[in-house]
């Protein structure tokens, strides 16, 4: 009689739990001072690499409008950085997406399903309580990985967002310069007025164009490394603890799974040559 009190006090703290988690914890951490923090420190990322793309396209332009072959080149490795730009920003979209979906996952489901295997494994079947303690600890990585590797990409991006702002500030400078160049268009008498107002020539122009080349390169770096890499971190995590708690490799599921191909099936051998000579 006892013991089965017992049970019934844990089945109800284990209700009670699963109910404050999907209807309070939850909506606590949607609506937290650091979820919305994380999500506008996305944004603004967001919104630095859309100036950074509209401002590379503008330079590469405008350093095609200078006169010679040097600075060609440097137009179309700085168009090609709109690549580069993309994949940040998909990465950005796909963090937000994540940081407002894991931890309504985690708190919403997770934690009510373990509950609900607490629940069965004290009653009936004795293996839900590890299976109850597994799906708790994976739902508090969910819930944890994501926003602190966001909180640790942060603080690296807060330190070298200097490097970017300059970026954007040569870029507008160069443009002003080129700008005349481009409409120009490609009269050489008129360009070389415009050279002679600017005081600049073309190779001091290319220079600058070289310059601010660089500079592209090295925000592309940060905005790799902050906003790609170290977030990244948060789903190795997750990724490792599925395969540690669940005895799931997702990675080795994937690779497995390719097309044309089942998991486990072997390519079909190739008769042997020398076989058919025996024969």
């Amino acid at each position: 009689m006892e013991n089965k009190l017992v049970k019934i006090l844990i089945s109800l703290l284990l209700v009670l739990l699963a109910v404050l988690s999907c209807f309070v914890v939850a909506r606590l951490c949607d609506d937290s001072a650091l979820n919305r923090t994380l999500l506008d420190s996305i944004d603004e990322k967001t919104a630095t690499v859309m100036k950074l793309t509209s401002a590379s396209a503008v330079a590469s332009a405008g350093i095609s409008a200078i006169p010679g072959d040097t600075a060609t080149p440097i137009a179309e490795k700085l168009a090609d950085l709109t690549g580069y730009f993309l994949i940040v920003l998909s990465v950005l979209y796909t963090e937000k997406a994540l940081l407002t979906l894991l931890g309504a996952a985690a708190f919403k489901i997770l934690v009510p399903v373990a509950c609900a295997a607490g629940i069965v494994g004290v009653w009936f079947w004795g293996r839900g309580k590890l299976l109850a303690r597994k799906l708790a600890v994976f739902a508090l990585a969910i819930a944890v990985a994501i926003p602190v590797s966001l909180l640790v990409s942060d603080g690296i991006y807060d330190r070298y967002s200097v490097r970017i702002d300059e970026t954007l500030a040569s870029s507008e400078e160069l443009n002003e310069e080129t700008a005349p160049l481009a409409e120009a268009d490609r009269d050489e008498s008129i360009i070389a007025t415009v050279l002679g107002r600017l005081s600049e020539t073309a190779t001091s122009l290319a220079n600058k164009a070289a310059a601010l080349l660089n500079r592209y390169v090295e925000s592309v770096a940060i905005l790799i490394v902050t906003s790609c890499i170290l977030p990244c971190l948060g789903l190795v995590v997750i990724l490792w603890l599925t395969k540690l708690l669940f005895g799931v490799d997702v990675v080795s599921r994937a690779r497995s799974a390719r097309p044309g191909m089942n998991p486990g099936e072997r390519p079909p051998e190739r008769p042997d040559p020398s076989a058919r000579r025996r024969a």
